[in-house]
């Protein structure tokens, strides 16, 4: 039995981080914007980000404060309300006849065109048999059926009348369209360093590392400020990269010192991001997997952002050939350094490969004596395994037409 007092379990403090913990997500989406997208807070759920080619990702962000014995935040139990909630809203997001998705074409459709994130500082459990599930059926090693009867079993099992009815609402989708929705489901748990990610996003925006905490405040202060008059006059609060740029980044420019400015990506993504030579490399030493749009569109970005800029500060002067060859030739020399040292090992597997790409992904690059962010470090060693000059596996060579 709790001993807490009754001032203190009605006290603010709990609700207030969970509130906090969602705007300070919704932030971290807002810096990490690319042209064209826009991200809005309450409006289509929790947080959703808009993207050029018209799709949606919709995010769930919950926040426990609960610990278990160790002092660890609790793992995200099959019972667990949040997690049964979730996956509710989002089947009547999906079925709703007031938004003109009554018929299964419809909800198809929108599933289609929709990524379904629940993102959470709640830790991830093996023993999760609900989440095991779900991500059996994405990797067809069950059918649809199979899903729906344990999905059933669990139900009946459950003795929570709340859980009970998610569940039933849940299963009233239509067959292909759950298995189609559950396909496009991502969990992100374990992720409670929320204010580290935004100041990472500030930085990434060639903000000096000593400054980066100041133009975080200026910019949290703002945005507050500016929610809370949105919400007073009963607009929604959603908000694109367009008016981003005109509203805050004078925080950003008058802090920034380096030479080399940064230019937003204005290229749009390939349609087949599969289909990338540099993707490729990193489905074979399963780096990601075939269903993670997110993260192709994402390596994706860093690679065009790195090529984009690179050829903008060429085109306008500011570095030149020699100092573009130089950079280029270090930044294989480090790839040549690591892959040389460990495909030597005479055990070298896809877990060495692994090694090497994410020794790579912690370089930070320089070009003409100023720090690359570790985005567009990452976008070179990207861009240089898509041409291909280097690449993970010994025979990574079979790539080169």
């Amino acid at each position: 039995m709790s001993n807490k007092t009754h001032i203190e379990k009605t006290g603010a403090e709990t609700k207030s981080i969970g509130f906090d913990f969602q705007y300070y997500f919704f932030l971290w989406k807002l810096l990490t914007l690319n042209k064209g997208e826009s991200v809005g807070l309450e409006v289509k759920d929790d947080v959703h980000t808009e993207l050029k080619n018209d799709i949606n990702i919709f995010y769930q962000v919950k926040h426990s404060i609960q610990k278990n014995t160790a002092g660890d935040i609790k793992n995200m139990t099959a019972s667990d309300i949040d997690l049964w909630k979730t996956l509710y809203n989002w089947a009547k997001v999906i079925s709703d006849e007031n938004d003109n998705r009554k018929e299964v074409k419809s909800q198809l459709e929108f599933v289609h065109k929709s990524h379904f994130v629940m993102w959470s500082n709640k830790n991830h459990s093996s023993k999760n048999q609900i989440l095991d599930n779900i991500e059996k059926l994405k990797n067809k090693i069950i059918s649809i059926d199979d899903f729906i009867k344990n999905i059933k079993e669990f139900e009946k099992k459950s003795g929570d009348d709340t859980i009970k009815n998610y569940i039933k609402e849940f299963l009233l989708l239509n067959k292909n369209v759950l298995n189609n929705y559950i396909s496009k489901i991502t969990f992100e748990l374990g992720e409670d360093e929320i204010l580290q990610n935004c100041k990472d996003a500030i930085e990434t925006k060639f903000i000096p590392k000593n400054k980066v905490d100041d133009v975080f405040a200026k910019i949290d202060s703002r945005i507050r400020e500016d929610n809370f008059i949105e919400i007073k006059t009963g607009h929604k609060i959603q908000i694109s990269f367009e008016d981003f740029q005109k509203k805050y980044r004078k925080y950003f420019n008058n802090t920034r010192t380096e030479k080399l400015q940064i230019v937003p990506l204005t290229i749009d993504l390939p349609d087949k991001l599969e289909s990338q030579i540099f993707i490729k490399q990193l489905l074979e030493i399963n780096d990601i997997e075939i269903d993670e749009i997110d993260l192709m569109a994402k390596f994706t970005r860093f690679k065009l952002n790195l090529e984009n800029n690179i050829a903008h500060w060429y085109k306008e002067g500011e570095i030149t050939i020699e100092e573009i060859n130089s950079y280029r030739d270090e930044a294989k020399l480090k790839w040549f350094n690591k892959f040389r040292a460990l495909t030597k090992k005479s055990d070298f597997n896809d877990e060495f490969s692994l090694d090497i790409l994410n020794h790579l992904r912690e370089v930070k690059l320089k070009i003409d004596g100023q720090e690359l962010s570790t985005e567009l470090s990452n976008g070179e060693f990207y861009y240089l395994s898509d041409l291909p000059e280097i690449g993970w596996k010994k025979d990574w060579e079979k790539h080169k037409k």
